[in-house]
């Protein structure tokens, strides 16, 4: 697992900010904002693309975030382009940065107070900023989105993919001096750009190094000189040609044909899913219709009283547990966002990982050596963990310190209420079946109505494979009962979410607990069980052993909560175009020699504005933030926050994909 360092931070005799690592500054002794307006935002004549620009969204990149003055100052030059323009079609900016030794919130802070004019702006960002590990994190900030990628970042220029390909609109190159960062500005670097700028994009960089000035050229960009900030005699600027080819797709295989109009979206579910996938849409500015099946939303498995949030760490799987930790990151943030305003009961107090065989407490200690911060994972002895825990255990285990439990049915609920004042339509005791395309649009029928959009995403559990369009698709269900049970002297006591072959949450409002919860694959059964009731019971008294704690718990009013999962066999979910699995097999079926030869691909035939979320399991509270996030920039055609291998992971066609790398053939 690649870790992160961060910065080494001094301050020169004038109180600039001055990296140990390269011995340089972070930004002009002289005047780092008036250097940062005249170098990047005229130097790529901001103001003036921006009254210019016809699409919806405006993307700069920037090789080296620093201090985050440069994000800091535009970012409050958008927000007043807004102000000033209130009807251009310019409606969002996305900035993209990378940052190899991040600072910390705390040195970011210190740092901002020198530019008081941003602290609204600053607070935001320091409040949700704890780097963790390598790869994306975005930030909200309205309707500016700012998207770090930690790391190394060639190999984070390698991981913007064929999704980003002729996206950029500017760049900012701003790393440290050529002479002391020369790993920094090389020729991978330019041929990222140019493969990722729009055509007719800019750059802009306070160097004017003649090695900088020739790599640019070499690859494409037409490089000119002006005048440089304060006593700097000479900087560069330039653009990528308007008539330069469109950059060739890596991976045709994972990428659907453009698709039509995305203005008016239609999402079939009611869960946690649709929730945060019509939270992103209508942030950006999208029509969006939910229709449910149900007389209300969160009937299924989102209908819990109470649900655990924390990353499914493991260790033997890097890629899905770099996954689990961005979405992990990323809920935190939004969760933290919407109880602003929406109302839900939740407590991150932590979620204890009790070590209760030989065999879990082997795997949490390796999962250890991985070399967490402490505050995402950290191993504890008994005596530790039960501090933690607020009841003694007999062994100890691991602490997720910034986890926790919330009520699902609660935030759906309520915030699918909240989404309805912001514009979300909503359709109870609506259930669609069959979907078809016609005109540009697909449409079904209910009651003699004929309703049309012109995307539809299906967000619908287990109830996913109804549609003949998600053939091909290996998602199974997964039956779960919760039980829930009254409180007593003892259980009241717990602090913190146990889990073990099982989980028991803290008390509630409602003065009850929920354990769970029951596993029953290929099982869609929503009756309930006594027996599944009475095994959840057992099995947390069979793996807390010797815990009196867990015995005279009162399970007579058989109160349980049935919900039906949707799973993959590879533990991740899905999300994106739903694939054509009948083309695709034909159009890839000599995919392994196609690539050996290295003979031209198309792009996959997905079926036209057809999107799903599926197989979120029982992580659905920390994966359906950045799936919702994701799936919506996909849909708008906009930067994704997730790394393209990760992408990859989560594609609708991977497992056929997987067979025929591999030169197999798939039925």
């Amino acid at each position: 697992m690649a870790k992160l360092t961060f910065a080494s931070l001094a301050f020169n005799a004038t109180q600039t900010p001055v990296s140990e690592q390269f011995d340089d500054i972070y930004f002009s002794t002289q005047d780092g904002l008036a250097e940062s307006y005249y170098v990047f935002q005229e130097g790529n004549q901001l103001w003036q693309k921006w009254q210019d620009h016809t699409r919806s969204a405006f993307i700069i990149a920037e090789t080296g975030f620093g201090t985050g003055l440069n994000f800091l100052a535009v970012a409050e030059k958008f927000q007043q382009f807004q102000q000033e323009h209130p009807d251009s079609p310019l409606k969002r900016l996305y900035f993209i940065s990378f940052e190899k030794f991040p600072l910390t919130a705390n040195q970011l802070a210190d740092i901002h107070q020198l530019y008081p004019q941003f602290a609204k702006l600053s607070q935001q960002l320091t409040a949700y900023w704890q780097p963790r590990q390598v790869g994306c994190q975005r930030y909200h900030f309205e309707q500016v989105y700012l998207d770090i990628w930690f790391g190394e970042m060639a190999e984070n220029l390698e991981q913007l993919g064929d999704s980003y390909n002729g996206l950029v609109d500017c760049w900012f190159l701003d790393g440290f001096s050529p002479d002391k960062n020369p790993e920094m500005w090389n020729t991978g670097l330019y041929q990222a750009m140019f493969r990722l700028t729009q055509n007719g994009g800019s750059f802009a960089t306070f160097t004017a190094s003649s090695a900088v000035r020739k790599g640019l050229q070499a690859v494409g960009f037409d490089v000119k000189k002006r005048k440089g900030f304060g006593k700097k005699r000479e900087m560069l600027w330039g653009e990528k040609p308007q008539e330069s080819l469109s950059a060739i797709s890596q991976y045709p295989y994972f990428y659907p044909n453009h698709s039509a109009s995305c203005d008016d979206i239609a999402i079939i579910g009611g869960g946690v899913a649709s929730l945060f996938l019509a939270y992103s849409l209508l942030e950006k500015g999208k029509k969006v219709t939910l229709y449910c099946q149900d007389e209300q939303v969160a009937q299924n498995a989102s209908g819990n009283q109470q649900g655990a949030i924390y990353p499914q760490l493991s260790d033997d799987d890097e890629r899905n547990v770099r996954f689990y930790v961005h979405s992990f990151d990323y809920a935190l943030q939004r969760l933290k966002k919407l109880a602003q305003a929406v109302e839900f009961e939740h407590q991150f107090t932590g979620v204890a990982l009790y070590a209760y065989n030989e065999k879990t407490a082997q795997k949490l200690a390796k999962m250890a050596q991985q070399d967490w911060d402490h505050s995402l994972y950290q191993l504890y002895d008994a005596k530790k963990l039960s501090e933690k825990i607020g009841l003694p255990v007999q062994n100890g285990g691991a602490f997720i310190s910034q986890g926790g439990w919330l009520s699902p049915i609660q935030l759906v609920q309520n915030g699918i209420a909240y989404l309805q004042n912001k514009g979300l339509k909503l359709f109870l005791n609506h259930q669609v079946t069959e979907l078809t395309w016609q005109q540009n649009a697909w449409q079904w029928q209910q009651g003699g109505e004929v309703f049309r959009h012109s995307v539809v995403v299906l967000a619908n559990g287990h109830q996913l494979k109804t549609f003949k369009q998600t053939d091909g698709i290996p998602l199974y269900p997964v039956r779960g009962q919760v039980s829930q049970v009254p409180t007593n002297t003892a259980l009241s006591a717990l602090k913190c979410v146990v889990c073990y072959d099982g989980y028991l949450t803290p008390v509630s409002a409602s003065e009850t607990h929920c354990i769970g919860a029951s596993h029953l694959r290929d099982n869609a059964d929503m009756a309930f069980s006594l027996a599944e009731h009475q095994q959840n019971i057992a099995k947390l008294q069979q793996n807390l052993t010797a815990c009196d704690w867990t015995l005279n718990i009162d399970n007579s009013e058989n109160k349980g909560k049935v919900g039906i999962r949707a799973a993959f066999r590879d533990r991740v979910p899905m999300v994106g175009s739903v694939p054509h699995f009948a083309e695709q097999k034909r159009q890839f079926q000599n995919l392994y020699n196609q690539l050996r030869r290295k003979e031209p691909l198309k792009q996959a035939e997905n079926y036209t504005n057809l999107y799903l979320i599926a197989g979120l399991g029982s992580r659905g509270l920390t994966t359906a933030p950045l799936l919702g996030e994701l799936l919506a920039s996909q849909i708008c055609k906009e930067p994704l926050p997730i790394s393209q291998d990760i992408l990859h992971a989560l594609s609708p066609n991977r497992s056929w994909i997987r067979q025929l790398l591999k030169g197999r053939k798939v039925e």
